[in-house]
């Protein structure tokens, strides 16, 4: 399909959440839980790794983060999956960073000291940096990891 006035080129219009939202207008089974799913949507979620955290983050009542944030180091820039309050900043460590999306040349012993280099900055800043993995999302303990930190930097309270 070609993009339609003031469509982005990259968005097909399946992906449009108008149209989306359209589709979902019968009553059929599973449309609910669609119907929210798109509600809760985010367009910065930039895999399904960072939009599985986001959702078990909404599911456990946590406070939801600020994405793609962005963090200057320096004459260096960053950006993080996920910041709260300038003060907490999230990362999902899918497999692709240290496998496919590495750079030209880049071995995987390198990009790990280059996130190691880059987490160094983020912390230099005042930063806490968090990691997760799939393993966190699959065994659904996300919120066991963030929820101390949110508590101590006084972004949730405690239970």
């Amino acid at each position: 399909m070609s993009p339609t006035a003031g469509q982005p080129a990259d968005q097909s219009d399946d992906t449009d959440p108008t149209v989306m939202a359209t589709m979902l207008t019968s009553h059929r089974r599973g449309v609910h839980s669609a119907r929210h799913a798109l509600e809760l949507a985010d367009p910065l979620s930039e895999s399904v790794g960072e939009s599985w955290s986001r959702a078990q983050m909404i599911e456990d009542g946590l406070p939801i983060p600020r994405l793609q944030c962005e963090y200057q180091c320096g004459t260096k820039k960053y950006r993080a999956d996920a910041g709260w309050a300038d003060r907490l900043v999230g990362e999902f460590d899918g497999k692709s960073k240290y496998g496919r999306l590495r750079k030209p040349g880049e071995s995987i012993e390198d990009a790990v000291i280059r996130e190691k280099l880059r987490e160094d900055e983020l912390r230099a800043l005042g930063l806490m940096v968090l990691r997760w993995t799939w393993a966190v999302l699959e065994r659904r303990g996300l919120a066991d990891l963030l929820r101390p930190w949110l508590v101590r930097f006084g972004l949730m309270l405690a239970a």
